[in-house]
C-alpha cells in the first residue's frame, strides 16, 4: 500500500546536488550494507560519471569509505554523528527509536514519526513491521496537511484555538483553488481537533489514502519548542478493529519513554 507524497511540487526547487545526496544516504539507511556507484546510478536514475563525482567527495570528505575488493562504498560514523544531538533536543531522555520501536512492534503496524512544520505534518522516520503482509508505505520526507491529516491533528490539540484558526487560514490560503480546500474548514478542523482532546489520540480513517489510516498521538512539545506525533499506520479496516488495543499500546509506549525506561 503506498502513497505519493502530497508535495511532489515543491521537490523541483530543491538544489539537485543537495537532493542527490540526501537520497543516497537515505538509500544506504534502507539497504544497510555497500553500495556501489552502479547501483547507486540506476537506483535514482542519476549519469554515472556525476555519480561518480559525488560519491567520491563524500568519501574525501570522510562520510563514506570505499573498499576496493568489492568496489562500493559505506557510510562512516561521522554521518551517524551528525544528529546524535538531535534525539535530546526534541525530545527529553532521547527514546524516540526505543519508542518507534515499542508501537512497531505492539501493534503490529507501521510505527511513523513525524513534525510539525509550517503548515504541513511532515513524517521524518518511518518504522515499517515486516510481518504484515500489507503495509502502509510512506517514504520519509512526506508532508501532509496538518490540517487534513490524523498526526497533524493530534499536533493541533496541544495548540490554543486562535493558532488552530489561523493555520486553518493560511492552508486555504496556500491551497487556493485545491478541491481538497472545500474539506479543510474551521468547522471540520476544530471538530477533529475536539476529539484529540476528547479521546486521547486522532483517528484518520481514509482520509489521505484509500483503504489506509492512522492512530496519532501527540508527544510532549521539545525543548526547542519542537512539536512531534507518533502514529500507528496500515490498512484501515485492520486499525479500527484494532483500535482498543493500538491505542493501549501507544500510550502506554509514550509513558514509557517519557519515564527514560
Amino acid at each position: 500500500m503506498s502513497s505519493a507524497p502530497a508535495d511532489k511540487k515543491s521537490a523541483d526547487s530543491v538544489i539537485k546536488t543537495a537532493g542527490r545526496v540526501l537520497e543516497i544516504f537515505e538509500y544506504f539507511r534502507d539497504v544497510r550494507g555497500p553500495l556501489s556507484v552502479r547501483e547507486i546510478s540506476e537506483r535514482f536514475g542519476y549519469p554515472l560519471s556525476s555519480t561518480a563525482v559525488l560519491v567520491k567527495s563524500l568519501a574525501t570528505l570522510g562520510y563514506l569509505t570505499y573498499d576496493s575488493d568489492i568496489r562500493s562504498f559505506f557510510p562512516t560514523i561521522r554521518i551517524a554523528m551528525l544528529g546524535d544531538w538531535l534525539y535530546d533536543a526534541m525530545h527529553v531522555g532521547g527514546h524516540l527509536l526505543s519508542l518507534m520501536e515499542d508501537v512497531c512492534r505492539e501493534t503490529g503496524e507501521t510505527a511513523m514519526l513525524s513534525i510539525q512544520n509550517d503548515i504541513y505534518s511532515q513524517y521524518v522516520h518511518i518504522m515499517p513491521n515486516r510481518n504484515q503482509v500489507i503495509q502502509l508505505n510512506v517514504p520519509v520526507g512526506t508532508r501532509r496537511l496538518l490540517c487534513w491529516c490524523g498526526t497533524g491533528w493530534a499536533m493541533l490539540s496541544q495548540q490554543p484555538d486562535e493558532t488552530i484558526a489561523r493555520l486553518v487560514e493560511r492552508t486555504q490560503l496556500r491551497l487556493g483553488k485545491d478541491p481538497i480546500a472545500a474539506k479543510i474548514t474551521q468547522e471540520a478542523v476544530a471538530e477533529q481537533v475536539r476529539l484529540v482532546r476528547k479521546n486521547g489520540y486522532a483517528l484518520s480513517n481514509r482520509t489521505v489514502t484509500d483503504g489506509a489510516g492512522t492512530i496519532a498521538m501527540a508527544l510532549p512539545v521539545a525543548p526547542n519548542g519542537m512539536r512531534m506525533a507518533i502514529a500507528a499506520g496500515g490498512v484501515a479496516d485492520r486499525l479500527l478493529q484494532n483500535r482498543a488495543h493500538i491505542v493501549k499500546v501507544m500510550a502506554a509506549s509514550i509513558k514509557k519513554s517519557q519515564a527514560g525506561q
